[in-house]
């Protein structure tokens, strides 16, 4: 007795140290530790100071500098018999310099307007990841889900094969069958086992990949829960053609470079006006020439006015070469729409074909589940062949697998769907 409990109490330990999730726990997970989803929030944290910075090239600036210079050969000249020299052998000289951009052709407000529109691009960008991320662990889950039905249904096969067996050998035993029977069933309860190892191994394959979307070990143990056959609310083809053309990330995405290009015309273009600057400096210094001896102080200030009297049409091939890569930005954009519109198409249909396999395979396994009874009673009176039997137990479990396949394909093809339409968030 003491022996049995201790056995309970180590069963339910380890029953309940095995982590089990559902679907929403695994994509909570996956946001938290997804590394390319923190790359992309980096991203966006880098695009913000960025902001910050081009925000702040339109404020004065206060700078300082400090030089210090040894003239190593002033021998100065004399005058009247005195000594003389221009400058000391050391000399110091402390700046400070107060600049304020006046006019700029409008490069410091359009830098910073692109500066926005690429932090709220990079911000487009982490949803697009996020919604691949979302999708990549909703077919991971249900990848999983799938192949798990296929091992209950393997190994049902191979408790089926093994009835049938004991069934043979107890006809070959009244001599109403050959041995063949029973070797020919043998061989397709080895051939169950094997396949039974190759869906162990591919569920092995498919954890691990989920366990590298939640940013865990590959070899990290869980469960997962199951889900049952939810029927989701059917809308037409424009309607999820439509939701795309709003909703994608990647249309907002290409929106905001259009406009950053445009601002880029912009820039150039600012280079056909004057550049001027106000300026104001503060001298200490000690050594020069009208300050021998002592320190002194003096100031300067005034405007700066910068302009390209000709720099042999630099600046036209620019502002073309700018308003080409807008053109160039334009035409990958109807680009991406044309492939949007083929990529909801193709996914709509895909969803309506798995929601007809439902159907059809839950006919499927009716169908098979009386045949393989009608099969068992005729080989049992000796009115059907050991193959019969085999094949019955091989389409029942067939219609099985289809059902499961087309039930999680189902999921699959709908959340690929809402991926296409840009709603799976």
């Amino acid at each position: 007795m003491k022996k049995f409990l201790i056995f309970f109490f180590v069963f339910v330990l380890i029953s309940f140290s095995e982590e089990v999730f559902n679907l929403d726990e695994c994509i909570k997970i996956a946001i938290e530790n997804n590394l390319k989803l923190k790359i992309s929030q980096d991203k966006i944290d880098s695009a913000y100071y960025q902001k910050e910075i081009a925000g702040k090239y339109k404020l004065p600036t206060f700078s300082t500098s400090f030089n210090y210079t040894h003239l190593g050969d002033n021998e100065g000249f004399v005058f009247n018999g005195i000594p003389m020299k221009f400058t000391e052998d050391n000399i110091f000289s402390l700046k400070f310099t107060l600049s304020q951009p006046i006019f700029t052709g409008w490069k410091i407000e359009k830098t910073y307007e692109i500066s926005k529109e690429n932090y709220e691009k990079t911000k487009i960008d982490f949803e697009n990841e996020l919604s691949n991320l979302i999708f990549d662990v909703e077919k991971a889950y249900y990848n999983i889900l799938k192949i798990k039905k296929n091992l209950e249904t393997g190994l049902k096969y191979k408790e089926n094969l093994e009835k049938h067996l004991s069934d043979a050998k107890k006809l070959f035993q009244e001599g109403i069958v050959t041995k063949l029977d029973i070797l020919k069933t043998e061989v397709a309860l080895k051939n169950a086992e094997t396949r039974i190892i190759e869906i162990e191994n591919y569920l092995k394959t498919a954890k691990a990949n989920l366990n590298f979307l939640l940013g865990k070990s590959p070899d990290h143990e869980f469960e997962i829960e199951d889900i049952l056959e939810v029927k989701e609310e059917k809308k037409d083809y424009q309607w999820w053609k439509e939701m795309s053309l709003k909703e994608r990330s990647e249309i907002k995405s290409m929106e905001k470079l259009i406009s950053i290009y445009e601002k880029n015309i912009d820039i150039e273009k600012s280079n056909l006006y004057p550049q001027i600057y106000f300026f104001f400096n503060y001298n200490i210094e000690r050594g020069s020439q009208t300050s021998v001896g002592k320190w002194d102080t003096n100031w300067n200030t005034g405007f700066l006015l910068s302009y390209d009297i000709w720099n042999w049409g630099q600046t036209k091939d620019k502002i073309r070469k700018a308003e080409i890569e807008k053109e160039e930005i334009k035409k990958q954009f109807e680009l991406i729409k044309n492939s949007i519109e083929i990529e909801v198409k193709n996914a709509y249909l895909n969803f309506l074909l798995a929601e007809n396999k439902i159907e059809e395979s839950k006919k499927q396994i009716e169908l098979a589940e009386e045949n393989f009874r009608v099969a068992n009673l005729l080989y049992n009176e000796g009115l059907a062949t050991n193959t019969d039997v085999i094949d019955a137990i091989t389409a029942l479990t067939d219609a099985k697998n289809n059902y499961y396949n087309s039930l999680y394909e189902y999921k699959i093809s709908y959340s690929q769907l809402l991926k296409a339409s840009g709603i799976l968030k």
